[in-house]
C-alpha cells in the first residue's frame, strides 16, 4: 500500500482554526484556551498520516502509562526538583532508590517524550512545571491509582467481552474486573490495597481543585438556602458516599449562609479515614456510617448530594440507590443533586469517553448521556428539574425531585 499523503486542505483548515482560537486566547477570551487545545489536536490529526496516528495510539499511549507509573516508583519527579531543580544525571536520579541508572535512563527519556521532564543535554535532566506537579504526592497519586486498579481489567477486557458474545457489561458482581482479578469488586480490591486506596482519595481531592465547584454552576442560594427549614433532619445537606469530606468542607467555606446541618455518609473504612484527617472535629460536619443500598436514615433532608456515585453502578443498582432516597424525601422540599458526567450525544468530550471505558472495565457501569440520565431517573418515579454545567469534560449537576 502506498504511503498516504495528508490532505492539504484539511491541514490548511485546521491551521486557520488554530490561528483563530490562538488570537482569541491572546485577546483574553476566557473560553478560548480549551478551544485552542481542541483545535491543536485536530491539527495534529490532520497533519498525520493514518499509519502515524495508528502507531501513536498502539505504541506510544500504552507505554507512556506504564513508564509514568514506574517513574513514580523510581522517585524521578521528586528527585528532579530537589536542590533547586539543578541538572541531574541518570546516576543522580537513580541514587535515591538504588535503581539501575540504565533503567532510569529508559524511563526518563519516556518522561521527556511526555513533557514530564526536560532533557537539557545527553543524559541530563531538569524539571518543568509538569515535573513539579508530579513531585507532589497528591498528583503522583493519580498515576498510582489509575494504573494499579485498571491495568489487569483493561488487559483482560477484550477476552471478557468475547466470553459474553460481545455484550455490554451490566452485572456489577460478575464483570470485567471480577474476570480479570478474581476479586468480588473494585471497592473490595481497594480496601485490600490500602496504598492504592490512599492514592485514590489524594487523587480525587487534587483533581477537584482543577474542576469547577458544583456551587459555581448550581444556584445554591435560590434552590437550597431560600426556604431552608432551620431545625432537625429537614435542615440537612447529606453528602452520600462523600469520601473524606472535602466537598462538605468546601461547601461550609463557600456558602456560609447555609445554616443547616452537614452530614457525611460513608462506609466504615472511609469514615475512619475522615476522622483521622480531623473531619468533624469541630462538630460542623457530622460523620455517619451508611450503606446507600439500605434505608436512608435522614428523612426529609433538604438535599441528598451524590458526586460520582451513580456512575459507579449499572442501572439496576442505581435504581435501588435512588429508591432509598425517594422513600426518605419530603415531596416539594427535598432534592437529590447528582454530580456526574453528562455525555454529549455527538463529539463527546475525551474526558467523558475515557471515564466511560474506565467505568466499563472496573465496575460494569458507564457515563450517561442526558437521555440516559432522564430515562433512569424517570424509571424511579423521580423527575429531573434541571441540569447545570460549566465547561467541556466536567461533571454537571442534575437536580432531581419526587414526581408529582
Amino acid at each position: 500500500m502506498a504511503a498516504e499523503t495528508p490532505n492539504v486542505e484539511n491541514i490548511a483548515r485546521a491551521l486557520k482554526q488554530v490561528a483563530e482560537d490562538g488570537d482569541k486566547f491572546m485577546n483574553n477570551d476566557s473560553a478560548a484556551r480549551e478551544r485552542l487545545i481542541a483545535s491543536a489536536r485536530e491539527l495534529v490529526l490532520a497533519a498525520e498520516t493514518p499509519i502515524e496516528s495508528l502507531l501513536w495510539n498502539i505504541w506510544t499511549l500504552p507505554t507512556r502509562t506504564v513508564a509514568a507509573r514506574i517513574a513514580v516508583d523510581l522517585k524521578i519527579f521528586e528527585t528532579a526538583v530537589q536542590n533547586g531543580g539543578c541538572p541531574k544525571s541518570n546516576e543522580d536520579l537513580a541514587a535515591v532508590t538504588g535503581a539501575s541508572p540504565t533503567l532510569v535512563k529508559r524511563i526518563s527519556r519516556a518522561c521527556v517524550s511526555m513533557g514530564m521532564l526536560v532533557e537539557q543535554g545527553p543524559d541530563l535532566y531538569v524539571p518543568n512545571s509538569m515535573t513539579k506537579l508530579l513531585a507532589t504526592k497528591e498528583y503522583a497519586a493519580g498515576i498510582i491509582f489509575c494504573f494499579d486498579i485498571t491495568q489487569l481489567s483493561f488487559a483482560k477486557l477484550p477476552a471478557y467481552l468475547r466470553s459474553t458474545d460481545l455484550q455490554n457489561p451490566e452485572n456489577a458482581l460478575d464483570g470485567p474486573f471480577q474476570y480479570a482479578t478474581k476479586c468480588p469488586s473494585a471497592f473490595t480490591w481497594l480496601i485490600q490495597h490500602p496504598d492504592v486506596f490512599e492514592a485514590f482519595h489524594g487523587y480525587v481531592h487534587a483533581l477537584r481543585l482543577h474542576r469547577p465547584s458544583w456551587t459555581d454552576m448550581y444556584p445554591v442560594q435560590s434552590r437550597l438556602v431560600e426556604g431552608l427549614k432551620p431545625n432537625g433532619d429537614a435542615s440537612v445537606l447529606v453528602d452520600i458516599s462523600g469520601g473524606t469530606g472535602q466537598i462538605l468542607q468546601d461547601f461550609r467555606n463557600d456558602v456560609p449562609q447555609y445554616t443547616g446541618r452537614l452530614v457525611l455518609q460513608e462506609i466504615p473504612e472511609v469514615v475512619a479515614a475522615a476522622t483521622e484527617k480531623g473531619v468533624g472535629a469541630d462538630g460542623r460536619i457530622e460523620l455517619q456510617v451508611h450503606d446507600f443500598f439500605t434505608p436512608q436514615p435522614i428523612r426529609g433532608a433538604r438535599t441528598y448530594f451524590m458526586r460520582s456515585v451513580l456512575h459507579d453502578w449499572p442501572d439496576e443498582q442505581c435504581r435501588k440507590i435512588l429508591a432509598q432516597l425517594k422513600n426518605a424525601m419530603e415531596p416539594g422540599y427535598s432534592k437529590i443533586l447528582i454530580s456526574d458526567c453528562v455525555v454529549s450525544d455527538q463529539q463527546a468530550a475525551w474526558q467523558h469517553v475515557s471515564l466511560d471505558l474506565f467505568m466499563m472495565a472496573q465496575v460494569s457501569s458507564r457515563e450517561r448521556t442526558e437521555r440516559e440520565w432522564r430515562e433512569l431517573i424517570d424509571s424511579c418515579g423521580l423527575d429531573v428539574t434541571g441540569i447545570y454545567s460549566k465547561g467541556d469534560g466536567n461533571e454537571s449537576i442534575i437536580e432531581v425531585v419526587q414526581s408529582v
